[in-house]
């Protein structure tokens, strides 16, 4: 029976290689054949791609996010390949490492280094999807595995300052790493010259993430550029629920985000939080480090952004994170915490094949369908204005061709998130006709329109094919009015 354990939660050099190749491999074919970009995949590509470099450092603070994921684009939109590709390459490469570290210099089972990489977070959200996250994947298992090899130098400080660099989450979880360095050696940190730096890294790291996402600008820059959201005890509750249950036990009970609350999910996620603390009881440092970053999240959550399944999977990476360190100080694991381990795994693995069978089956929005129908209908000459920039945005992106706002008449590609929708009226389209000196413009919405608004407009396409983000579309022809 022994062997028979031992044998299971092996960690198999030949097998990780076997697997870091084939999930790989499967990954990036998976990434160009099925999936379609995103509004949040194709917002940071148009950033980095439309703005020099001091443009988009000052913008940063609309989006919400630091600077590396933006400058890591901005070097690959030089390239003269098809954008839709690049950016999927662009990802592609950073999932492969992330998944080599994983594979390969990573000292976990086997079973485990699976079963984390199939994960709904790691093979999908992280994955599939192309967004910044991936740099806090990688960024976390580079330091992990300098931790572990003990290498307590500038190599690892910088990794923690491109870690802050990464996400809100990236810099609670190098917070979380920074104090279990510190719990490594309690007493002489801050003696030794390694240990000083280390940690003027992360202090450097932090101060910089604020710099880079502070709001600068007029209050109302400030209101639409960060959600704002009333303390109360449901803010809470959603917190604590989105961050244990629904990442844990994801796909067994109702996503906070869009189902609101419940009993069972709260005292699914007490029961959560004790297994966590049991899991890491033998390592005091694991413990406090990995209960320092969970808290770190859900107070995130409850003052500043609740935020959704895609924030909360950070929580899983921390897990991971933390499971890394503490089976490098003791590789041997009792039986019970390894099941209850392997337990806590097998909800998002089966969550994150799901995702990839209906991403394969149904288009991620109808964007693209919309998109390519106006770059082969649509002459230059006519432009195409539309309501709603943030949900229409990837649109233009697929098009290949910018898009125009009213009331400014401006073209645009890209938007500032929780940016004020603006819905024109039928003399302000007619009068924008006349300058353009056309005979027509196209108006594109995320919704139906009101015919009274718009008595002129007629319905040319909608596009309301079943997708993955439920996102639809509706083409009008406006004629210019005699």
């Amino acid at each position: 029976m022994k062997n028979n354990l031992d044998k299971l939660f092996a960690d198999n050099k030949i097998i990780n290689y076997f697997l870091w190749v084939i999930i790989s491999l499967g990954l990036l074919v998976y990434k160009l054949i099925y999936h379609e970009l995103w509004k949040d995949e194709w917002q940071a590509w148009l950033v980095a791609r439309d703005q020099s470099i001091g443009e988009m450092l000052s913008f940063l603070n609309y989006e919400g996010h630091p600077s590396l994921w933006y400058l890591y684009l901005k070097i690959w939109s030089f390239v003269s390949v098809q954008e839709e590709i690049l950016l999927q390459l662009s990802h592609g490469l950073l999932l492969v490492v992330s998944l080599y570290y994983l594979f390969a210099r990573i000292k976990l089972p086997t079973i485990w280094k699976l079963l984390i990489s199939l994960s709904y977070f790691i093979v999908f959200e992280y994955g599939v999807i192309n967004r910044g996250y991936i740099w806090v994947i990688l960024l976390s298992l580079i330091c992990v595995d300098l931790i572990a090899k003990e290498k307590y130098n500038r190599y690892l400080g910088f990794s923690l300052l491109l870690l802050c660099q990464t996400e809100a989450y990236g810099v609670i979880i190098a917070g979380a790493i920074t104090i279990y360095i510190i719990f490594t050696y309690p007493t002489e940190f801050f003696k030794t010259e390694g240990s000083k730096n280390i940690s003027k890294w992360s202090i450097a790291g932090l101060f910089l993430f604020i710099l880079t996402v502070y709001p600068r600008g007029n209050e109302d820059d400030f209101s639409r550029a960060y959600n704002q959201q009333s303390f109360s005890s449901e803010v809470i509750h959603e917190s604590i629920q989105g961050n244990l249950a629904n990442v844990f036990t994801i796909g067994l009970i109702d996503d906070t985000a869009s189902m609101g609350t419940s009993t069972i999910g709260f005292l699914v996620s007490v029961i959560l939080l004790v297994i966590l603390i049991f899991i890491f009881l033998r390592d005091r440092r694991s413990m406090i480090s990995m209960l320092f970053g969970l808290f770190g999240f859900i107070t995130f959550g409850i003052l500043i952004f609740t935020g959704g399944v895609r924030q909360w999977g950070m929580v899983y990476l921390l897990f991971a994170v933390m499971l890394i360190l503490s089976n490098a100080v003791k590789s041997e694991w009792k039986l019970t915490r390894s099941l209850l381990v392997t337990l806590l795994m097998i909800a998002p693995v089966i969550h994150g094949i799901k995702a990839l069978i209906v991403d394969a089956q149904l288009p991620f929005s109808n964007a693209k369908e919309v998109g390519l129908f106006i770059k082969e209908k649509v002459p230059e000459n006519v432009p195409v204005i539309v309501i709603n920039k943030f949900e229409t945005a990837p649109v233009g992106a697929y098009a290949d061709r910018p898009l125009y706002e009213l009331p400014s008449g401006q073209k645009f590609t890209y938007f500032k998130w929780l940016e004020k929708v603006y819905i024109p009226t039928q003399s302000e389209i007619n009068l924008f006709t006349k300058f353009k000196k056309v005979g027509g413009v196209v108006l594109l919405s995320p919704t139906q329109i009101d015919n009274n608004r718009f008595p002129n407009a007629q319905l040319w396409k909608e596009f309301t094919q079943e997708n993955f983000k439920k996102e639809n579309y509706w083409l009008y022809s406006v004629p210019l009015e005699k």
